[in-house]
């Protein structure tokens, strides 16, 4: 999973299917905070996952978000005071800073890479749908994994594949939500899409498990207009992240 953004309807949602399934090895690909309203309560869920990578906002509220732009500066200033809160003891909040300190920015396992952005700028850079018209970038990108690469960063979930010289993206909705890993040794790289702040049109939480080199996607309903609200009640968060919650973009 990827991109919660310190939405905890959504990831309490995720985490349960997640456990229905009996599935009890979680990755997460960066961004469990920035934009949501539960900063805190996510990180707590996320401490109990196998590995969490370094987000570009994690990044941001440990230190500097100067390429921000100014309502997602204010999103990362209000973060960063939520985990320097007098309202809970010093104890807590260094465990929450402790957490986010040790995040590795990249992770291999097996034939599987994992990062948040790419593997050639792992916090930053994003790898986007109409990039696979890209050769050169996406040459660079794909020379930097060996096998299956799996991101978040963009909110988009779909599968890059290359034939050859050529690239191709397609959607996980084309995809029926199901892609089996190649095994002829061609390199793909997945994103994950976001379980918190959606970007595809579909305002769902999303996604993947991997089983027997089958990779699913999984899109789930959760109460987005309770998160809305809590967006909405906070002066430092601007009202288009609420939004967005609901409309997938």
């Amino acid at each position: 999973m990827s991109d919660i953004h310190a939405n905890y309807e959504a990831l309490q949602v995720v985490l349960a299917d997640i456990e229905q399934r009996g599935i009890d090895t979680i990755y997460c690909l960066g961004d469990v905070i920035g934009y949501g309203p539960n900063p805190r309560e996510c990180i707590e869920l996320c401490r109990k996952v196998r590995f969490s990578l370094l987000g570009n906002h994690e990044e941001a509220v440990l230190f500097h978000a100067e390429d921000f732009n100014a309502k997602a500066r204010r999103a990362v200033d209000w973060t960063r005071d939520q985990l320097n809160s007098d309202e809970h003891d010093k104890e807590s909040n260094y465990a929450l800073w402790d957490f986010l300190g040790e995040m590795k920015r990249k992770k291999t396992k097996g034939r599987y890479f994992f990062v948040h952005g790419s593997p050639r700028q792992p916090t930053r850079e994003y790898v986007l749908p109409k990039d696979a018209d890209d050769t050169g970038k996406m040459n660079d990108i794909f020379d930097g994994f060996e096998d299956v690469c799996f991101v978040g960063h963009t909110h988009i979930p779909g599968v890059f594949s290359r034939k050859g010289d050529q690239y191709d993206f397609r959607y996980a909705i084309q995809l029926d939500n199901e892609y089996p890993l190649p095994t002829d040794g061609d390199k793909v790289l997945i994103n994950v899409g976001s379980a918190g702040q959606p970007r595809d049109n579909d305002n769902r939480a999303c996604y993947v498990t991997i089983e027997e080199d089958v990779v699913r996607f999984h899109r789930l309903e959760y109460d987005y207009k309770t998160t809305m609200k809590k967006i909405q009640a906070v002066e430092d968060l601007a009202d288009y992240l609420a939004q967005r919650l609901e409309e997938g973009r």
